[in-house]
């Protein structure tokens, strides 16, 4: 009789341990992952949509929304704020950063010229267009220089600048080098740079712009 009830005191006892109530889970805040590249770059007037942000929350998802100052018509660097909250009240929040910049898109087109002839001031307007090759600019209809197509390369940074590295006309007798900036808006460009022709090398001011340049 004594081994009976020792085994019955056993089992009482190892169903209290069963019957431990279990510890309520510790609550997470909801995720929020940003991918791709961080900082992002976009197009100056391209359109930017932000499609690689995934937010999620085992208990669901009850708001989210973003805040930017992005302004896609002008260069440069802006940020993207997001802020989630799940259904239980948790919340988080993530940045991406963006670099609005130049691409070789944003510049194919007809620009107006004021060519300035440097140091003596004579100037001469005419038009140009701008057309894309690869990730270079071509300029076509280049004054004074024949058989020869411009091209341009863009900086690497939030690409304001552009550089004309040292090319030959197809009879060899032009050489063109130099650089120049594209403004904010990339509405103008001003190149500087120089031409090479039987060893006489004379240096030229080309200024590009979006508008009607006035003749001087």
């Amino acid at each position: 009789m004594t081994h009976y009830f020792n085994c019955l005191l056993i089992l009482f006892f190892l169903s209290l341990a069963g019957c431990k109530t279990p510890e309520p889970e510790t609550e997470l805040p909801p995720t929020i992952i940003v991918g791709g590249q961080n900082p992002l770059k976009t197009g100056i007037y391209m359109t930017f949509i932000d499609d690689s942000v995934r937010v999620s929350d085992r208990f669901g998802i009850d708001t989210f929304y973003s805040e930017s100052n992005i302004d896609t018509a002008k260069l440069g660097y802006y940020q993207i704020q997001y802020f989630v909250q799940s259904l239980s009240g948790m919340t988080a929040e993530a940045q991406r950063d963006v670099w609005v910049v130049v691409k070789p898109e944003s510049m194919r087109g007809v620009w107006d010229v004021a060519w300035r002839i440097l140091p003596s001031g004579d100037s001469l307007s005419f038009i140009d267009s701008l057309g894309v090759e690869n990730t270079r600019l071509i300029i076509h209809n280049f004054n004074n220089i024949p058989d020869l197509k411009i091209k341009l390369s863009l900086a690497a940074n939030l690409q304001d600048s552009v550089y004309i590295f040292e090319q030959y006309s197809s009879d060899s007798l032009y050489c063109v080098f130099g650089n120049g900036t594209i403004n904010e808006r990339a509405r103008n460009m001003i190149l500087n740079y120089f031409i090479v022709e039987e060893n006489d090398t004379t240096k030229y001011r080309a200024i590009y712009s979006r508008e009607k340049i006035p003749t001087q």
